[in-house]
Protein backbone atom coordinates (compact mmCIF):
# COMPACT_ATOMS: atom_id res chain seq x y z
CA UNK A 1 0.00 0.00 0.00
CA UNK A 2 1.40 3.27 -0.93
CA UNK A 3 0.08 6.10 1.44
CA UNK A 4 0.85 8.55 -0.42
CA UNK A 5 -2.47 7.57 -2.64
CA UNK A 6 -4.78 7.64 0.64
CA UNK A 7 -5.11 10.90 2.03
CA UNK A 8 -7.72 10.18 4.24
CA UNK A 9 -5.22 7.60 5.78
CA UNK A 10 -2.07 9.99 5.84
CA UNK A 11 -4.50 12.48 7.41
CA UNK A 12 -4.92 10.02 10.42
CA UNK A 13 -1.41 9.38 10.84
CA UNK A 14 -0.28 12.94 10.86
CA UNK A 15 -3.13 13.75 13.68
CA UNK A 16 -1.70 10.81 15.57
CA UNK A 17 1.84 11.38 15.05
CA UNK A 18 1.22 15.57 16.01
CA UNK A 19 -1.02 14.47 19.59
CA UNK A 20 2.10 11.71 20.20
CA UNK A 21 4.25 15.08 19.60
CA UNK A 22 2.09 17.01 21.95
CA UNK A 23 2.22 14.42 24.82
CA UNK A 24 6.23 13.59 25.07
CA UNK A 25 6.29 17.66 24.75
CA UNK A 26 4.84 17.79 27.48
CA UNK A 27 6.69 15.29 29.43
CA UNK A 28 9.77 16.21 28.19
CA UNK A 29 9.29 19.80 29.27
CA UNK A 30 8.68 18.55 32.91
CA UNK A 31 11.78 16.72 33.00
CA UNK A 32 13.53 19.36 31.36
CA UNK A 33 12.08 21.73 33.54
CA UNK A 34 13.89 20.11 36.32
CA UNK A 35 17.18 19.68 34.58
CA UNK A 36 17.89 23.13 33.55
CA UNK A 37 17.43 24.30 36.82
CA UNK A 38 19.59 21.98 38.48
CA UNK A 39 22.11 21.20 35.97
CA UNK A 40 24.26 24.17 36.31
CA UNK A 41 24.43 24.16 39.84
CA UNK A 42 25.36 20.31 39.79
CA UNK A 43 28.47 20.94 37.79
CA UNK A 44 29.50 23.86 39.70
CA UNK A 45 29.10 21.78 42.76
CA UNK A 46 31.34 19.16 41.83
CA UNK A 47 33.78 21.38 39.81
CA UNK A 48 34.20 24.34 42.34
CA UNK A 49 34.40 26.88 39.11
CA UNK A 50 32.32 28.87 37.20
CA UNK A 51 34.96 29.29 34.75
CA UNK A 52 35.20 25.52 33.96
CA UNK A 53 31.07 24.95 34.69
CA UNK A 54 31.56 27.59 31.06
CA UNK A 55 33.96 25.10 29.54
CA UNK A 56 32.08 22.11 30.31
CA UNK A 57 28.39 23.71 28.65
CA UNK A 58 30.17 25.23 25.84
CA UNK A 59 31.83 21.75 25.08
CA UNK A 60 28.43 20.00 25.36
CA UNK A 61 26.31 22.62 23.16
CA UNK A 62 28.71 22.58 20.44
CA UNK A 63 28.63 18.95 19.84
CA UNK A 64 24.65 19.40 19.93
CA UNK A 65 25.40 21.81 17.13
CA UNK A 66 28.23 19.96 15.05
CA UNK A 67 26.86 16.85 14.48
CA UNK A 68 23.87 18.55 12.99
CA UNK A 69 25.03 18.10 9.53
CA UNK A 70 25.18 14.24 9.99
CA UNK A 71 22.26 14.02 11.98
CA UNK A 72 19.83 15.74 9.04
CA UNK A 73 21.48 13.53 6.54
CA UNK A 74 20.87 10.14 8.57
CA UNK A 75 17.30 11.51 9.19
CA UNK A 76 16.21 12.21 5.16
CA UNK A 77 17.60 8.80 4.68
CA UNK A 78 16.51 6.54 7.61
CA UNK A 79 13.65 8.17 8.89
CA UNK A 80 12.39 10.95 11.60
CA UNK A 81 11.29 8.07 13.63
CA UNK A 82 14.40 6.07 13.91
CA UNK A 83 16.41 8.89 14.83
CA UNK A 84 13.97 9.84 17.62
CA UNK A 85 14.68 6.51 19.26
CA UNK A 86 18.22 6.88 18.90
CA UNK A 87 17.81 10.92 20.24
CA UNK A 88 15.92 9.43 23.40
CA UNK A 89 18.80 6.54 24.13
CA UNK A 90 21.00 8.37 24.20
CA UNK A 91 19.94 10.95 26.68
CA UNK A 92 18.66 8.27 28.26
CA UNK A 93 22.37 7.26 28.73
CA UNK A 94 23.25 10.58 29.40
CA UNK A 95 21.13 10.80 32.73
CA UNK A 96 22.54 7.51 33.98
CA UNK A 97 26.18 9.00 33.29
CA UNK A 98 25.34 12.15 35.58
CA UNK A 99 23.53 9.63 38.53
CA UNK A 100 26.50 7.94 38.98
CA UNK A 101 29.15 10.85 38.56
CA UNK A 102 31.00 12.51 41.54
CA UNK A 103 34.21 14.85 42.08
CA UNK A 104 36.67 12.03 41.81
CA UNK A 105 35.10 10.74 38.74
CA UNK A 106 34.23 14.09 36.99
CA UNK A 107 34.77 12.54 33.43
CA UNK A 108 31.57 10.69 33.99
CA UNK A 109 30.06 13.96 34.52
CA UNK A 110 31.16 15.22 31.19
CA UNK A 111 30.13 12.64 29.09
CA UNK A 112 26.88 13.00 30.33
CA UNK A 113 26.26 16.41 30.04
CA UNK A 114 27.47 15.96 26.29
CA UNK A 115 25.44 12.79 26.27
CA UNK A 116 22.34 14.91 27.13
CA UNK A 117 23.25 17.93 24.43
CA UNK A 118 23.59 15.09 22.11
CA UNK A 119 20.65 13.59 22.30
CA UNK A 120 18.63 16.61 22.64
CA UNK A 121 20.00 17.42 19.21
CA UNK A 122 19.08 14.26 17.18
CA UNK A 123 15.73 14.28 19.12
CA UNK A 124 14.99 18.07 18.41
CA UNK A 125 15.99 18.27 14.67
CA UNK A 126 13.69 15.33 13.96
CA UNK A 127 11.10 16.71 16.23
CA UNK A 128 10.91 19.80 14.82
CA UNK A 129 10.68 18.54 10.83
CA UNK A 130 8.58 16.05 12.04
CA UNK A 131 6.06 18.77 12.94
CA UNK A 132 7.12 20.87 9.71
CA UNK A 133 5.96 17.92 7.48
CA UNK A 134 2.94 16.65 9.87
CA UNK A 135 1.39 20.16 9.59
CA UNK A 136 -0.59 21.29 6.47
CA UNK A 137 -0.99 25.15 7.34
CA UNK A 138 -0.36 27.46 10.26
CA UNK A 139 2.99 26.01 10.97
CA UNK A 140 3.74 29.34 13.15
CA UNK A 141 0.58 28.26 15.06
CA UNK A 142 1.13 24.74 15.50
CA UNK A 143 4.88 25.12 16.39
CA UNK A 144 2.96 27.53 19.19
CA UNK A 145 0.93 25.08 20.26
CA UNK A 146 3.66 22.11 20.54
CA UNK A 147 6.03 24.99 22.67
CA UNK A 148 2.61 25.56 24.44
CA UNK A 149 2.73 22.13 25.57
CA UNK A 150 6.32 21.91 26.39
CA UNK A 151 6.62 24.66 28.42
CA UNK A 152 3.64 23.62 30.34
CA UNK A 153 5.40 21.00 31.08
CA UNK A 154 8.47 22.85 32.26
CA UNK A 155 6.39 24.77 35.01
CA UNK A 156 5.70 21.64 36.48
CA UNK A 157 9.38 21.06 36.29
CA UNK A 158 10.32 23.98 37.94
CA UNK A 159 7.48 23.74 40.85
CA UNK A 160 8.50 20.00 41.62
CA UNK A 161 12.14 21.55 42.18
CA UNK A 162 10.48 24.44 44.11
CA UNK A 163 8.67 22.55 46.57
CA UNK A 164 11.41 19.36 46.86
CA UNK A 165 14.68 21.66 46.63
CA UNK A 166 16.11 18.84 50.07
CA UNK A 167 16.29 16.16 47.74
CA UNK A 168 19.11 15.24 45.91
CA UNK A 169 19.86 16.32 42.42
CA UNK A 170 20.44 12.76 41.56
CA UNK A 171 16.76 11.80 42.62
CA UNK A 172 15.61 14.13 39.64
CA UNK A 173 17.87 13.14 37.53
CA UNK A 174 16.34 9.52 37.97
CA UNK A 175 13.09 10.89 37.69
CA UNK A 176 13.87 12.55 34.21
CA UNK A 177 15.57 9.24 33.16
CA UNK A 178 11.83 7.15 33.76
CA UNK A 179 10.05 9.94 31.28
CA UNK A 180 12.88 9.50 28.74
CA UNK A 181 11.82 5.85 29.08
CA UNK A 182 8.22 6.28 28.56
CA UNK A 183 8.73 8.57 25.39
CA UNK A 184 10.97 6.18 24.15
CA UNK A 185 8.21 4.14 23.74
CA UNK A 186 5.57 6.78 23.06
CA UNK A 187 7.93 6.98 19.87
CA UNK A 188 8.31 3.48 19.14
CA UNK A 189 4.25 2.39 19.52
CA UNK A 190 2.05 6.02 18.62
CA UNK A 191 4.68 7.83 15.74
CA UNK A 192 4.90 6.65 12.36
CA UNK A 193 6.80 8.03 8.93
CA UNK A 194 6.60 5.45 6.54
CA UNK A 195 4.78 7.74 4.27
CA UNK A 196 6.70 10.54 4.58
CA UNK A 197 9.76 8.17 4.34
CA UNK A 198 9.03 7.28 1.32
CA UNK A 199 8.61 10.73 -0.29
CA UNK A 200 11.83 11.73 1.28
CA UNK A 201 13.61 8.75 -0.78
CA UNK A 202 12.27 9.34 -4.13
CA UNK A 203 13.08 13.01 -3.29
CA UNK A 204 16.62 12.41 -2.44
CA UNK A 205 16.84 10.24 -5.46
CA UNK A 206 15.89 12.86 -7.59
CA UNK A 207 17.94 15.56 -6.18
CA UNK A 208 21.29 13.89 -5.90
CA UNK A 209 23.26 16.06 -7.23
CA UNK A 210 22.79 18.52 -4.89
CA UNK A 211 26.04 19.99 -2.49
CA UNK A 212 23.68 21.15 0.35
CA UNK A 213 26.68 23.30 1.45
CA UNK A 214 27.22 25.06 -1.66
CA UNK A 215 22.99 25.55 -2.08
CA UNK A 216 23.06 27.10 1.17
CA UNK A 217 26.02 29.60 0.61
CA UNK A 218 24.89 30.28 -2.60
CA UNK A 219 21.08 31.09 -1.62
CA UNK A 220 21.05 34.59 -0.41
CA UNK A 221 18.07 33.65 1.81
CA UNK A 222 19.41 30.67 2.72
CA UNK A 223 22.67 32.66 3.75
CA UNK A 224 20.85 35.02 5.68
CA UNK A 225 19.22 32.75 7.54
CA UNK A 226 22.70 31.56 8.86
CA UNK A 227 24.30 34.39 9.11
CA UNK A 228 21.56 36.27 11.61
CA UNK A 229 21.19 32.61 13.60
CA UNK A 230 24.64 32.23 14.09
CA UNK A 231 25.07 35.90 15.58
CA UNK A 232 22.28 35.63 17.51
CA UNK A 233 23.22 32.24 19.28
CA UNK A 234 26.81 33.81 20.33
CA UNK A 235 25.94 36.74 21.42
CA UNK A 236 23.20 35.67 23.93
CA UNK A 237 25.21 32.58 24.56
CA UNK A 238 28.16 34.69 26.41
CA UNK A 239 25.35 35.65 29.06
CA UNK A 240 23.22 32.83 28.65
CA UNK A 241 25.83 29.75 28.90
CA UNK A 242 27.18 30.41 32.67
CA UNK A 243 24.00 32.93 33.44
CA UNK A 244 22.16 30.19 36.16
CA UNK A 245 25.98 29.13 37.46
CA UNK A 246 26.07 33.22 37.67
CA UNK A 247 23.20 33.93 39.67
CA UNK A 248 23.76 31.09 42.11
CA UNK A 249 27.78 31.80 42.55
CA UNK A 250 27.80 35.87 42.28
CA UNK A 251 24.39 36.55 44.24
CA UNK A 252 24.22 33.39 46.44
CA UNK A 253 20.77 32.55 45.16
CA UNK A 254 18.99 28.91 46.46
CA UNK A 255 17.98 26.51 44.23
CA UNK A 256 14.10 27.26 45.57
CA UNK A 257 14.71 31.24 43.86
CA UNK A 258 16.37 29.60 41.06
CA UNK A 259 13.20 27.23 40.43
CA UNK A 260 10.85 29.82 41.17
CA UNK A 261 13.16 32.10 38.18
CA UNK A 262 12.91 29.15 35.64
CA UNK A 263 9.24 28.72 36.56
CA UNK A 264 7.93 32.09 35.68
CA UNK A 265 10.18 32.60 32.51
CA UNK A 266 8.42 29.18 31.47
CA UNK A 267 5.09 30.49 32.97
CA UNK A 268 5.50 33.52 30.14
CA UNK A 269 6.79 31.00 27.58
CA UNK A 270 3.82 28.69 27.54
CA UNK A 271 0.92 32.05 28.09
CA UNK A 272 2.81 33.80 24.65
CA UNK A 273 3.48 30.72 22.61
CA UNK A 274 0.38 30.52 20.61
CA UNK A 275 -0.04 34.57 19.79
CA UNK A 276 3.61 34.24 19.36
CA UNK A 277 3.04 31.55 16.64
CA UNK A 278 -0.12 33.74 15.35
CA UNK A 279 2.36 36.86 14.66
CA UNK A 280 4.81 34.54 13.00
CA UNK A 281 1.75 33.92 10.63
CA UNK A 282 0.22 37.29 10.13
CA UNK A 283 2.79 39.29 10.69
CA UNK A 284 6.01 37.33 9.27
CA UNK A 285 9.28 36.37 10.29
CA UNK A 286 11.05 39.57 10.46
CA UNK A 287 8.51 41.58 12.84
CA UNK A 288 8.13 38.68 14.51
CA UNK A 289 11.93 38.42 15.41
CA UNK A 290 12.25 42.18 15.93
CA UNK A 291 9.47 41.90 18.41
CA UNK A 292 11.09 39.06 20.34
CA UNK A 293 14.72 41.52 20.48
CA UNK A 294 13.05 44.01 21.64
CA UNK A 295 12.35 41.91 25.04
CA UNK A 296 15.32 40.49 24.55
CA UNK A 297 16.80 44.41 25.26
CA UNK A 298 14.51 44.58 28.02
CA UNK A 299 15.64 41.51 30.18
CA UNK A 300 19.30 42.20 29.54
CA UNK A 301 18.80 46.12 30.84
CA UNK A 302 16.87 44.58 33.75
CA UNK A 303 19.86 42.14 34.25
CA UNK A 304 21.96 44.57 34.65
CA UNK A 305 19.71 47.43 36.52
CA UNK A 306 19.54 44.71 39.52
CA UNK A 307 23.28 44.38 39.40
CA UNK A 308 23.43 48.06 40.02
CA UNK A 309 20.84 48.46 42.37
CA UNK A 310 22.33 45.57 44.07
CA UNK A 311 25.75 46.27 44.68
CA UNK A 312 24.15 49.70 45.94
CA UNK A 313 22.59 48.13 48.74
CA UNK A 314 19.41 47.97 48.02
CA UNK A 315 19.17 44.02 47.92
CA UNK A 316 15.78 43.52 48.39
CA UNK A 317 15.22 44.87 44.96
CA UNK A 318 16.85 42.46 43.05
CA UNK A 319 14.57 39.35 43.04
CA UNK A 320 11.86 41.00 41.73
CA UNK A 321 13.96 42.74 39.13
CA UNK A 322 14.86 39.58 38.35
CA UNK A 323 11.50 37.86 38.47
CA UNK A 324 10.16 40.11 36.08
CA UNK A 325 12.99 40.24 33.72
CA UNK A 326 12.22 36.37 33.16
CA UNK A 327 8.89 37.40 32.03
CA UNK A 328 10.21 39.63 29.62
CA UNK A 329 12.75 36.19 28.51
CA UNK A 330 9.74 34.09 28.23
CA UNK A 331 8.07 36.69 25.80
CA UNK A 332 11.19 36.57 23.91
CA UNK A 333 12.13 33.34 23.42
CA UNK A 334 8.59 32.33 22.11
CA UNK A 335 8.09 34.90 19.75
CA UNK A 336 11.33 33.91 18.62
CA UNK A 337 11.01 29.98 18.32
CA UNK A 338 7.88 29.70 15.72
CA UNK A 339 9.58 32.45 12.71
CA UNK A 340 13.04 30.46 13.78
CA UNK A 341 11.49 26.79 12.84
CA UNK A 342 9.40 27.91 9.99
CA UNK A 343 13.19 29.54 8.91
CA UNK A 344 15.39 26.48 9.30
CA UNK A 345 12.44 23.95 7.94
CA UNK A 346 11.86 26.01 4.64
CA UNK A 347 15.11 26.12 3.81
CA UNK A 348 15.73 23.13 1.08
CA UNK A 349 12.55 21.11 0.22
CA UNK A 350 14.31 18.14 -0.66
CA UNK A 351 16.47 17.97 2.11
CA UNK A 352 14.98 19.70 5.19
CA UNK A 353 16.68 17.77 7.70
CA UNK A 354 20.21 18.35 6.10
CA UNK A 355 19.97 21.91 5.35
CA UNK A 356 18.41 21.97 9.05
CA UNK A 357 21.87 20.44 10.68
CA UNK A 358 24.34 22.40 8.29
CA UNK A 359 22.60 25.66 10.07
CA UNK A 360 22.81 24.04 13.36
CA UNK A 361 26.88 23.07 12.50
CA UNK A 362 27.57 26.57 11.91
CA UNK A 363 25.91 27.79 14.51
CA UNK A 364 27.52 25.48 16.69
CA UNK A 365 30.89 27.29 15.83
CA UNK A 366 29.17 30.49 16.85
CA UNK A 367 28.62 28.51 20.25
CA UNK A 368 31.70 27.19 21.04
CA UNK A 369 33.68 30.13 22.72
CA UNK A 370 30.31 31.50 24.51
CA UNK A 371 30.82 29.69 27.67
CA UNK A 372 34.62 30.04 28.01
CA UNK A 373 34.28 33.91 27.30
CA UNK A 374 31.46 34.12 29.70
CA UNK A 375 33.00 32.21 32.37
CA UNK A 376 36.38 34.52 32.20
CA UNK A 377 34.99 37.70 32.13
CA UNK A 378 32.63 36.93 34.98
CA UNK A 379 35.56 35.82 36.62
CA UNK A 380 38.62 37.85 35.41
CA UNK A 381 36.63 41.23 34.23
CA UNK A 382 33.46 41.84 36.08
CA UNK A 383 29.83 39.46 36.32
CA UNK A 384 28.25 42.54 34.61
CA UNK A 385 29.89 42.31 31.26
CA UNK A 386 28.68 39.90 29.19
CA UNK A 387 25.05 41.42 29.82
CA UNK A 388 26.64 44.27 28.21
CA UNK A 389 28.22 42.61 25.00
CA UNK A 390 24.85 41.18 25.16
CA UNK A 391 22.77 44.06 25.36
CA UNK A 392 25.18 45.85 22.40
CA UNK A 393 24.80 42.87 20.02
CA UNK A 394 21.06 42.58 20.13
CA UNK A 395 20.75 46.58 18.55
CA UNK A 396 22.84 44.80 15.47
CA UNK A 397 20.70 41.78 15.50
CA UNK A 398 17.84 44.40 15.02
CA UNK A 399 19.77 46.33 12.17
CA UNK A 400 20.62 42.68 9.86
CA UNK A 401 17.01 42.00 10.29
CA UNK A 402 15.81 45.36 9.08
CA UNK A 403 18.70 45.34 6.27
CA UNK A 404 18.52 41.66 5.37
CA UNK A 405 16.01 39.22 6.11
CA UNK A 406 12.95 41.40 4.87
CA UNK A 407 10.16 38.74 4.68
Amino acid sequence: MHYQDNLEEIDKIKQRNLWALFFCNLARGFGTGMFMVLIQPFILELTGSILITGIIISIAGAVQFLNMPLVGKLSDRFGRKNLLLVGIFISILALFFLIISNPSVLHLLIIGVIFFYLGFSVENTNRQIFISENTVKSKGLMYGLMLFSYFGGTIGGNYFVFVSSGLSTRFFFQIFFGIFIVIWFVYFIFVSDIFQLEKNRLLLKNNSHKNMWREIFKNPKAKAVLIFLTFDIFIYSISLSVYTGGLRDFYSLTIEQLALLSMWFNISNMVFQIPAGRIADKLGNMKSLIISSLFGLGFFSINILGFYLWSGGNELALFPLLLFSHILFGINVSTFIPSEQILLTDLDEARKAESYGIVGFVRGIGYIPCGYIGGFLIENVHYIIPFIITFIGIFFEIWYLLRYLRD
